[in-house]
């Protein structure tokens, strides 16, 4: 099964290039200390469809033409076009995220009756699903926070705390959370196990021990039973890499990160250590499900220019046909690169973790972008990456 991960929900239509932005900075930029905070101000709007939104939060892009995107103080990213603005109000105090308490509070009332809210540490957790599996979830989550954060501190990134709570929704069955993931991502997220909307900056997923959890309330080993499917659990962890990835300042929401360096990140750590209460040691781990994507597709189709092909543009992750083979090829490059050029590869993360939203780059400066960094002659780039698949194990 591909895996699938939501990246541009609510289609932003601003027609904005470099010369007619007023951004804020990014507020969660690797290895820079956040900025002060701006105003908080007061959005009221109306959608195509006529449908009124009010918005507390500040703008991060304006566009020449007056199209705005706004961030609310959960987290979100609204795009608001001129002509559907009603108005825009000064709140005289500055932007403060919600606090972890409130943003609950405000994720129940949006998802209505049934719903319970967990807090951990960096979490918060609003689920219908059964408590056990939620607590289990929201351990599982932090333990992988704190293997991202002391892996790349290891390797000298330096990451900001995320600025607002990440959440993550959790339904107790598949077919409750296909009807919510339709509404909010579409149909094709309907049909996966868990996603990362990147402008809701949420996660949502469904209990996967749901089929077979026994009695309500019945004490269950839920590692013993994830276990015999790591692969789901493999993509829960994906997902929830992607969330730290974007609010850690190693990603910029909305702006241009080449998918190959987005999913490659997910897929180094998405091979989970269960039976650790402390963390990832599987962190870099060979990952089977992806050597074996590769190998084959280097057996069956491979062309000599495809390592090109996925740094200049993201379209093979577009493709159905050929997504699996690109998944293959980003975690074999995204492999190579932190273990054979680590250096390098945090120089890159910390280029791209400067790139402000909805700035798109050419093929050509995507290329020559990681050319600078890992060198000229991707032929030979190309040779000593298949000579480490050989090895791999």
């Amino acid at each position: 099964m591909a895996r699938l991960t939501i990246y541009l929900l609510g289609g932003l239509s601003l027609g904005l290039c470099a010369a007619t932005l007023a951004a804020d900075k990014p507020s969660s930029t690797a290895g820079k200390s956040k900025p002060e905070q701006p105003a908080l101000e007061r959005f009221q709007w109306r959608d195509d469809e006529e449908q009124s939104f009010t918005v507390s939060g500040r703008v991060i892009i304006e566009a020449q033409d007056g199209g705005l995107l706004v961030l609310g103080q959960d987290g979100r990213l609204w795009p608001v076009e001129k002509p559907q603005l009603v108005s825009r109000e000064a709140m005289n105090e500055p932007f403060r995220a919600l606090s972890a308490t409130a943003l609950g509070k405000q994720l129940q009332a949006e998802l209505g009756a049934g719903f319970d809210v967990v807090i951990t540490k960096h979490y918060v957790i609003c689920s219908s699903a059964d408590r056990q599996y939620v607590q289990w979830c929201g351990a599982l989550f932090e333990r992988l926070y704190l293997s991202f954060y002391n892996f790349w501190k290891q390797r000298g990134v330096k990451l900001s705390e995320p600025e607002f709570p990440l959440v993550a929704i959790i339904f107790p069955k598949q077919k409750a959370f296909a009807e919510f993931a339709t509404k909010d991502a579409g149909p094709d997220a309907a049909t996966a196990l868990s996603y990362y909307s990147i402008d809701s900056n949420r996660m949502v997923l469904y209990d996967l021990t749901a089929a077979d959890t026994g009695l309500p309330g019945q004490k269950v080993d839920i590692n013993q039973r994830l276990a015999a499917v790591p692969y789901n659990v493999a993509t829960v962890i994906h997902e929830a890499t992607h969330q730290i990835a974007f609010n850690s300042g190693m990603h910029v929401r909305k702006a241009d990160n080449p998918l190959w360096l987005v999913e490659g990140m997910a897929m180094y750590f998405e091979t989970p250590d269960l039976s650790s209460k402390n963390g990832w040691k599987t962190a870099g781990a060979v990952n089977d499900e992806r050597l074996g994507q590769f190998r084959d597709f280097l057996g069956r189709s491979r062309k000599p220019d495809s390592l090109e092909t996925l740094i200049v543009s993201d379209a093979r992750f577009n493709d159905a046909d050929q997504m699996p083979d690109a998944y293959g090829e980003a975690w074999v490059l995204t492999q190579y690169l932190i273990r054979t050029k680590k250096d390098a590869y945090v120089k890159y993360l910390n280029t791209l973790a400067t790139k402000p939203p909805l700035v798109f780059d050419t093929p050509e400066e995507r290329l020559a972008e990681f050319r600078a960094a890992f060198g000229e002659d991707l032929k030979q780039l190309d040779a000593d990456l298949l000579k480490q698949v050989k090895r791999l194990k």
